[in-house]
């Protein structure tokens, strides 16, 4: 039986397996999750509190992963046993690296869905100010990318926030879905140690457990339905920033400068570079879902060492999205809307709706306008402002109804913070209990 020493840095075969330069990422969750398994050990009475308290010790003089090492659970149970001495070994009972790394995985995941929770919330606040704003500053809307018929900015931006409005419940759910612990499940299935499973879970401000304990040490679904919501949302972003670079192109639009470069060459260029760079930045996150998808979809139930090469592709996923997002923030915090020159065939549909509320039937109306904008004929007798005005569909661009709609976006806003604080306050309360009894295993030491 091949038995890998600890630091065995003349085995080539560390560095192919290593995940040490990924693992960097969830030092901090990793410690924590080790220090709920001491605490858990000694509520059993399986160690004694001076054990315990040195060992906690121990876990927060850890740094960083030193060289050597195959990843950061290795090294820091080694650095316990080292610093400990030989009851630092007790860290082994009852957890394996399989509950241990799931564990830690979700507690980081868990850091990042909050914190792009947060800016989703800040940029529909922004994207609200705006609407407001904007609420009567007509704007043409787009079918096919053919000119439809006009609307104002501020129904473009209410348009926006409701689609990312759709984007944070789906990212939600999944924060719910991710709260589940995996930790005390061991290597597959559990242990001969009475551990307190839902406990450990509390301590770690986890809502519930993940009841089996196959599911708890090798399933991945939950962190890569995450990266597959995150992937919904940079396509609603990607689909935006390719109308930043159409509406600039064609000067309805002004980009603030700090979005835009120029050409090496031609200095009136003003390049929309932050919003292509978006779009690419959507599509290598399709890359990372698939890649993930296509790792996972073949692997036999239980661990398999596979699942370390996926965890970069939550990390990158999560950096992906924050960055995203706090570029269009800035984007349209200082947008400039230009005066356009709409097309006043961008009216017919009203002139062929108005026939048609005087009798005619509505087909008839239709292609008796249709007639006249194509022989150059046509002249509307509304301007673009009354067309707007004259809307009824809720939803709609008139600004009574849109500035209601502006009204309940923020109550939905205010409700998504309630329950966002109401997450966080509860995981915060749960980790104080473990940091009460860290304190108290640690005094007098």
């Amino acid at each position: 039986m091949l038995y890998r020493k600890w630091g065995s840095s003349g085995d080539e075969v560390i560095s192919f397996t290593s995940s040490v330069e990924f693992d960097n990422e969830i030092i901090n969750e990793v410690k924590l999750t080790m220090k709920a398994h001491v605490i858990e050990l000694y509520l059993d009475k399986i160690i004694n509190k001076e054990t315990a308290g040195k060992i906690i010790s121990a876990i927060n003089e850890f740094k960083e992963i030193p060289s050597g090492y195959e990843d950061i659970h290795e090294a820091l149970e080694d650095y316990i046993i080292k610093k400990v001495g030989e009851e630092g070994g007790w860290i082994g009972l009852g957890r394996s690296r399989n509950d241990h790394v799931a564990t830690a995985l979700r507690l980081k995941s868990r850091e990042e869905l909050l914190s792009i929770l947060d800016q989703l919330i800040k940029l529909r606040e922004v994207l609200l100010d705006k609407a407001d704003k904007f609420v009567d500053v007509i704007f043409p809307s787009f079918t096919h990318l053919q000119p439809a018929q006009p609307t104002t900015f501020g129904h473009y931006l209410a348009y926006i926030e409701e689609e990312l409005y759709s984007a944070w419940e789906l990212l939600f759910s999944n924060l719910k879905l991710i709260n589940r612990s995996p930790l005390g499940s061991g290597a597959i299935v559990g242990s001969n140690v009475s551990i307190n499973r839902e406990r450990e879970a509390e301590m770690l401000g986890f809502d519930e457990i993940i009841t089996n304990t196959i599911s708890a040490t090798s399933s991945r679904i939950d962190l890569i339905s995450s990266v597959g919501s995150i992937v919904s949302l940079l396509l609603v972003l990607s689909r935006i920033a390719e109308d930043m670079v159409i509406f600039s192109s064609m000067k309805l639009v002004k980009l603030p400068d700090n979005q835009v470069s120029t050409s090496s060459l031609m200095p009136q260029k003003r390049n929309p570079v932050t919003m292509e760079i978006m779009r690419a930045k959507a599509g290598e996150l399709i890359g990372f879902f698939t890649s993930l998808s296509s790792m996972y979809k073949g692997l036999p139930s239980g661990y398999d060492l596979d699942m370390q090469e996926m965890n970069k592709y939550y990390w990158y996923s999560f950096d992906y999205a924050k960055s995203s997002i706090s570029v269009l923030k800035s984007l349209f915090e200082g947008i400039e809307v230009l005066q356009a020159s709409l097309d006043y065939s961008m009216l017919a549909t009203d002139e062929a709706e108005s026939l048609s509320l005087q009798g005619i039937p509505y087909r008839k109306a239709y292609f008796e306008v249709s007639s006249k904008v194509m022989k150059g004929t046509f002249t509307p007798s509304i301007n673009f402002k009354e067309s707007i005005n004259s809307k009824k569909t809720e939803g709609s661009p008139n600004p009574g109804i849109l500035k209601n709609d502006i009204k309940k976006a923020r109550d939905r806003i205010e409700e998504n913070k309630s329950r966002l604080n109401e997450f966080k306050t509860n995981v915060s309360n749960k980790i104080s209990q473990l940091r009460a009894i860290e304190n108290d295993l640690q005094e007098g030491l």
